[in-house]
């Protein structure tokens, strides 16, 4: 028996996602070309795009979310051991921990359990930690899970690699921590500068109807076209200064 992947099914969300995506896209559209049947056709385009960037994102934030949990997992599962708990009794153990500091919103609670039932079917503890690490593709849980199956094939001390685990988790956190507050109020500007040539549009739409008509026919789409193929590269070049792995 192996932890079984969640599968990606069309939900909620990549309904919403879709929306967003067409709305935005849509309404961008609109400021270059003025065409409701461009904004349909390319918007419709972009919101499906939108989904997979949606799930991305989704994905990218459930990592965290893990990681952040994996650092408490790791403090109660090295008390646990100081205490004299077993390893796998230490990481029943911090399914309590979680939900003192998380409730019913905590995501690692559900997966500790999953792993406990699969160690209680025979399964080795140090298999299972390597399933799920390959799993989350976090790589604080990968290398914890690679320690951690040496130490019990070479009998290492489990209290020292976890607490370790446990620091050095910590530290990358607040690293990470530090880098998001940095760049939050330069990701927040790079959103400003993005709106700015839509509100010059706007601006010329109405405090000078008809000035930008010629840009809306003939061989004026094409200058438009050339400006949104320039804005969209800004944009996605916006993203990726602000896209920051730690």
């Amino acid at each position: 028996m192996t932890i079984q992947l969640k599968k990606v099914h069309p939900d909620i969300n990549d309904i919403k996602a879709f929306l967003f995506g067409f709305i935005k896209g849509g309404a961008v559209l609109y400021f270059f070309y003025r065409s409701f049947a461009i904004v349909l056709i390319l918007g419709f385009i972009y919101g499906i795009y939108s989904i997979p960037l949606e799930r991305k994102k989704r994905q990218s934030e459930w990592r965290w979310r893990i990681n952040l949990e994996f650092k408490e997992v790791m403090l109660a599962v090295a008390a646990s051991l100081n205490a004299g708990y077993s390893i796998e009794n230490a990481f029943k153990e911090s399914i309590n921990d979680l939900k003192i500091l998380y409730g019913d919103e905590s995501e690692l609670a559900g997966e500790i359990e999953n792993i406990i039932s699969m160690v209680k079917l025979n399964q080795p503890l140090e298999e299972v930690l390597m399933e799920f690490a390959e799993y989350t593709k976090v790589d604080d849980i990968y290398n914890f899970a690679e320690v951690f199956q040496i130490a019990k094939k070479t009998g290492g001390d489990l209290i020292d690699i976890t607490r370790t685990t446990a620091s050095r988790i910590s530290s990358r956190i607040e690293v990470k921590r530090e880098i998001k507050t940095l760049i939050a109020g330069k990701s927040m500007e790079g959103k400003i500068m993005n709106f700015i040539p839509l509100g010059i549009i706007l601006y010329f739409w109405i405090c000078s109807p008809g000035f930008l008509d010629c840009l809306y026919i003939g061989a004026g789409r094409m200058v438009m076209t050339v400006l949104f193929i320039v804005y969209i590269l800004a944009f996605k070049w916006n993203e990726r200064i602000m896209d920051i792995e730690v």
